[in-house]
Formats: C-alpha cells, sequence, structure tokens
C-alpha cells in the first residue's frame, strides 16, 4: 500500500507563465497568437503594467521570437506517475481551488524579482500544505524561486524534496548577453523587446554571479562592468550590484540551512552542449563579447551546459560536495522537464519505501549521448550551421561512422571535423514556431546508432 501523496509544486522557468491583463485578457502565453492574430507587442510586457499569472506555457513555443519551455508533458507525466485524478491537478491562482489537490502548477510575474516571486510561492504552499509531505519541481529561474523560499521562508513546513532542472544558481551569461547587447535571432536585434527586458528585476537576478568577463586577472563581475559597456541600460551598475548580493545571500543562507538541518536538494543538469559562459570586452570597440565556452579558470571538466545554462552554474555552494544529489541529464534546457529519470525521482514519493535510486546510491550512468552547438531560435529562410559530436557518459569523444538528421522533416549529413565535432548546414526552415531537430548518430561503439531529439524555434527577423 503507497503512503499518502505530498503536495507536488511545479514552477516553471522565466517566460514559462502564461500571463493576462486586469480585464483577464491574454497578454502573453502560447494561446496568445491565436487569441489576437499576429499583433504581438513586446511592450505589453513593461514591468509598469499591470499582469497576472493564469497558467503554465502548454507546448513548447516561440513567443517574442524566443524558444519557451512548455509543461504539459510534465505535469501529465507526473499525473500519471502519481495515479492521479483530473480533480487533483490544479493551477495555482487568487482563489484557492481544490485544497487537497496533490499536483500544482504555479505560474508566477516572471518579470518581477526571485525574492518578490518567491513570498507568492509561500503563500500558496501553506494554503495547500496543512501537514502535507511538500516536493518542489522547478526549472530553470523557478529553481531560484524554490531555493530562495525553502532558505528564507521555509520555516515550519514538511519538505520532502526540492528538485531543480537546469536551474542557474550562478547566473548565466545569456542573461548578461541579453541586457547589454540586446536579443537577437540570427545576428538581428529585437530592440522592442531588449527594451523591455531591460526593465525586469528578474533577468539581472539571472546575471553570473561569477567573474564571467576575462581580463587576464580573474576578470571584474558584471556589476563592475564600465559604465561605457553598459550604459545603454538604465542603471545597470546598481542593479546588477543589488542582485550579486542578493545570490551571494542566498548561497550563504542554503549552506547555513543545509549545515543545520539537512538538505532537501537534488540538481539535475545537463552538460556538454555549447553554452555562454564568459565574456571579454574588445579593446577597439569598447563593446562586449558573450561568447561560448567556460571562463579560462574552470577546468575541462566543468565543460559546456545545457544550451542555456553552464553546468558549472547548476551547482549551489551547498551541493558543492554533495554529489549524491546531483544528477547528469542529456537533453538541452528546454527539453529537461520532459526527461524520465525526473519523473520517476518524484514517483518514489508515492512509495512505501524509496529505493537506492532514489537515495543517491547505484544508479544507472546512461551511456552515449549526442551534443549540439546550435542556438535556440533561428531566423526563417536561412541555412543555418549546426555542430555535433558523440561522448560516452564520462565524457570521453566517442568516433562514429556518421552523423545526420531531419529538423521541421527535412534531412541533412554532417562531415567530419576537429575534436570529435561533426559539421553541418541546417535546411531552412520556412514556417515560424517550434520544430524537431533529430540528430542519428552511426557506428557508435556499443550501441551501433543512437538517436538524440529536441526542439529549435524558428522567427522572423523583423522586430514584434
Amino acid at each position: 500500500m503507497s503512503r499518502s501523496l505530498p503536495l507536488v509544486v511545479v514552477i516553471p522557468g522565466i517566460g514559462g507563465s502564461e500571463l493576462a491583463d486586469g480585464a483577464g485578457r491574454a497578454v502573453y502565453g502560447s494561446g496568445v497568437r491565436r487569441l489576437v492574430g499576429s499583433a504581438l507587442d513586446p511592450g505589453a510586457l513593461d514591468i509598469d503594467n499591470e499582469l497576472r499569472p493564469v497558467g503554465l506555457i502548454g507546448p513548447c513555443s516561440v513567443l517574442f521570437k524566443q524558444l519557451v519551455t512548455g509543461y504539459d508533458g510534465l505535469l501529465r507525466g507526473l499525473s500519471k506517475r502519481l495515479g492521479l485524478s483530473r480533480e487533483q491537478v490544479v493551477t495555482a491562482g487568487r482563489d484557492l481551488v481544490a485544497p487537497d489537490a496533490a499536483l500544482v502548477a504555479f505560474p508566477y510575474d516572471f518579470r518581477r524579482s526571485v525574492e518578490q516571486v518567491a513570498h507568492d510561492l509561500d503563500r500558496e504552499v501553506r494554503r495547500r500544505a496543512q501537514g502535507r509531505r511538500v516536493v518542489l519541481v522547478a526549472h530553470s529561474m523557478g529553481g531560484l524561486v524554490a531555493a530562495w523560499w525553502w532558505a528564507f521562508l521555509s520555516e515550519g513546513v514538511d519538505v520532502a524534496d526540492i528538485i531543480t532542472l537546469g536551474t542557474p544558481y550562478r547566473g548565466a551569461a545569456k542573461a548578461l548577453d541579453v541586457l547589454v547587447n540586446g536579443v537577437r535571432v540570427g545576428g538581428h536585434e529585437l530592440s522592442g523587446l531588449t527594451g523591455v527586458l531591460r526593465t525586469w528585476d528578474s533577468v539581472f537576478d539571472l546575471l553570473p554571479h561569477y567573474q564571467v568577463v576575462e581580463d587576464g586577472g580573474g576578470g571584474p563581475y558584471p556589476y563592475q562592468l564600465p559604465s561605457t559597456v553598459t550604459e545603454a541600460v538604465p542603471d545597470f551598475s546598481a542593479r546588477a550590484l543589488k542582485a550579486y548580493r542578493a545570490n551571494r545571500d542566498l548561497h550563504g543562507a542554503l549552506v547555513e540551512r543545509a549545515g543545520s538541518g539537512g538538505n532537501p536538494f537534488t540538481s539535475y543538469y545537463s552538460q556538454g552542449h555549447v553554452t555562454l559562459g564568459r565574456a571579454i570586452v574588445d579593446a577597439a570597440s569598447g563593446q562586449l563579447e558573450v561568447a561560448k565556452g567556460n571562463p579560462q579558470e574552470l577546468p575541462p571538466s566543468w565543460d559546456g551546459g545545457d544550451g542555456t545554462v553552464p553546468v558549472f552554474s547548476t551547482i549551489p555552494d551547498s551541493l558543492e560536495d554533495d554529489v549524491n544529489r546531483r544528477r547528469r541529464l542529456v537533453g538541452k534546457h528546454q527539453d529537461l522537464v520532459e526527461e524520465k529519470p525526473v519523473l520517476e525521482h518524484v514517483s518514489e514519493h508515492a512509495r512505501d519505501r524509496l529505493p537506492p535510486a532514489a537515495q543517491g546510491g547505484a544508479r544507472d550512468e546512461g551511456g552515449a549521448y549526442v551534443q549540439l552547438d546550435l542556438d535556440d531560435v533561428l531566423p526563417i529562410g536561412e541555412s543555418q550551421a549546426i555542430r555535433m559530436r558523440v561522448v560516452d557518459s564520462h565524457d570521453q569523444i566517442l568516433e562514429v561512422s556518421g552523423v545526420g538528421g531531419n529538423v521541421g522533416g527535412q534531412r541533412f549529413r554532417a562531415e567530419h571535423c576537429e575534436d570529435g565535432w561533426w559539421s553541418a548546414r541546417l535546411p531552412a526552415l520556412e514556417e515560424e514556431g517550434v520544430h524537431q531537430l533529430t540528430v542519428m548518430a552511426t557506428g557508435v561503439p556499443g550501441a551501433d546508432r543512437i538517436l538524440f531529439n529536441t526542439r529549435v524555434g524558428a522567427a522572423s527577423c523583423v522586430s514584434e
């Protein structure tokens, strides 16, 4: 007989919640284009506009020309694994609907700071927990919200597990690139969206909280960048410093709390996909160049990430020495929410007794998989370069006989180049939206062939 179910709360990443205005009209979400046609105005998301969260993004989508993770698969998978009826799965909101529900989707206004959202999470958890064990499943920025809540607000709540998926505990260079250099698709800046994102506190919370800028001597933090580099961003230095200090406070609180009362966190991450991780200030132009790869000080064992978040950022100070609470996946950032090990992990909370795999003991480390070097969103009508290679579970490069695949139903074949990489030109995508990308490697030692599936967005380069 299974024990009583915990309260499971799903917390999405930035951009993962549908937002509506005061009249209930959809402003941002997977159904916005269907509701209001193509008249999408990034200005509607300005921080000064009052909006409220109404649900999670359903399928993976391209919204405002950005690839946004969808959470339908995660919610369906958890519901099935936990054996829940439709009435036991609800969305958090102003009104307390079905207070005994076992699975709660927690949408939030992702423009606001992590700390502000954590207070909203606290209210939702406390009015629903009522003595039940609590399990949080949090993707990307949602993991920072969960961490802040546990570190500063969770006293008195029975927290059984906090599972974070691709969470940038130390920030992500992608956020720095967006703020300073603007949102770009295929080299084309989307000035309207860039201006709006610069108003969000959340993007500052996602800045790299490590010495991301290389200058030959350890490099400065983002808040230490010269004003000539950041002049396009209002109050950049002050806001970046505030976010940095808040992040350090968070890490300190997590370490202190874990040392005194146990540590409920498990960090799932992906590694090896080429990821923005460092920056330089060009001496000639004075411009900031955010580049793929890790800072020079990091050893090769921390190479890459999930395509959005560097792997070293997914490990908070409180888990640095606890390897049993760090779990590796193979997907890209947007795919982590659909990985089977995550569903299996949560489902163990419905069992009488947790097996060794859920306790951090021996587990299947997985076999060979494909690493990618490719942007999340590609410009419509333009062929783009892609690089791929195959590695084993220990990051050893495997020699394979061929690599190819298809995207949007169009085939491509790669050519072998250096360091185990294979390169190809992807066929041009002509339709805006999300496309399936499949890579197949043949002649893989011990496996003959392997498949790797992910998603890629396509968008026009005309600013909305």
